[in-house]
């Protein structure tokens, strides 16, 4: 007697579809980031024209100075002894701190009055 087989469940029948391994995209990442370092490493040098130097840098004297930054760099001669006085003691505080705006106005300024 012979004995058929009974096909495999499944819409396609025994139709399977191969498997592949995975593939660890660590290998893709370090080579996208060497190509991408040899491509800055490449401009800052070659085009750019940067090199290397152990040299300090040699640096020129600043400007002179306007009337404005004249001004600005004496502000560090300005004498506090003001806030000591006995007038500036005398001054007194009125309200508290901080204001507090109550109203600012109509809430809707487009309409008549």
């Amino acid at each position: 007697m012979i004995t058929i087989p009974s096909p495999p469940s499944g819409t396609f029948g025994s139709f399977k579809a191969p498997e592949r391994p995975k593939r660890s995209f660590l290998l893709y990442l370090i080579i996208a980031s060497l190509i991408i370092l040899i491509a800055a490493a490449g401009y800052f040098f070659i085009y750019r024209g940067v090199s290397l130097s152990l040299q300090p840098p040699i640096l020129s004297s600043a400007p002179p100075l306007n009337s404005l930054e004249v001004r600005v760099s004496r502000l560090p001669d300005l004498q506090f002894g003001i806030l000591d006085s006995a007038f500036y003691k005398s001054l007194k505080m009125y309200g508290a701190l901080p204001v507090v705006a109550d109203s600012l106005g109509r809430t809707n300024p487009f309409i008549p009055y």
